[in-house]
């Protein structure tokens, strides 16, 4: 693969999965646009020397590497999740620019709750829950459901990334707290301390 005009990550497992190629130590002063403070951090703590953070959506990320890299410069590298929303690509792509997804990790859904987590749901055990993508939203909802836990989450409150997450609860009962951004930084101001 040529040299990349630019990295795109969109989550932590996406430095960590970069990292471990041997060709991306060579990337290690290309511009890395990340998508959020947390992975900003990361990619800076495994040496990325040229990183960017966009403010924690596809469409500011897509906005960020337009401002700073021409279409033509050359290819982009999106290590990224077998199962994602498209929009990165999808918008970059409309715009001229090559984006090579590799497909660099996966998050599996679990077939249950594990007892122990379902007996903390089922007893009044957990206050809150973070949820970051529509997808594990989707999932903890699906989870419940076959769990029969119903009205034993009346209590939880959800903290979720944005709107579409919180969409993934509609059919649970529960408090459901967006972030004002799309970003950890801003999930993370959600929950109030401890008592």
């Amino acid at each position: 693969m040529p040299k990349p005009a630019a990295l795109l990550v969109t989550s932590q497992n996406g430095i960590r999965a970069l990292a471990r190629w041997p060709q991306a130590r060579a990337w290690r002063r290309t511009p890395l646009f990340a998508a959020g403070a947390a992975t900003a951090r990361e990619a800076t703590a495994f040496g990325f020397t040229d990183v960017r953070v966009a403010a924690g959506d596809a469409d500011l990320l897509a906005n960020a590497v337009h401002a700073a890299i021409a279409p033509g410069a050359g290819p982009l590298v999106y290590p990224a999740a077998r199962d994602r929303a498209g929009w990165l690509a999808d918008a970059l792509t409309a715009r001229g620019y090559d984006v090579n997804i590799i497909e660099a990790y996966r998050a599996e859904i679990a077939p249950r709750f594990d007892e122990a987590v379902r007996d903390a749901l089922m007893t009044g055990g957990v206050d809150g829950v973070l949820l970051y993508s529509r997808r594990t939203a989707n999932a903890f909802a699906q989870l419940a459901t076959a769990a029969a836990l119903g009205d034993r989450l009346a209590g939880v409150d959800y903290f979720v990334l944005s709107r579409e997450v919180a969409e993934g609860l509609a059919a649970l009962p529960g408090r459901v707290h967006v972030a004002t951004r799309p970003d950890e930084d801003s999930l993370a101001a959600l929950i109030p301390p401890p008592a």
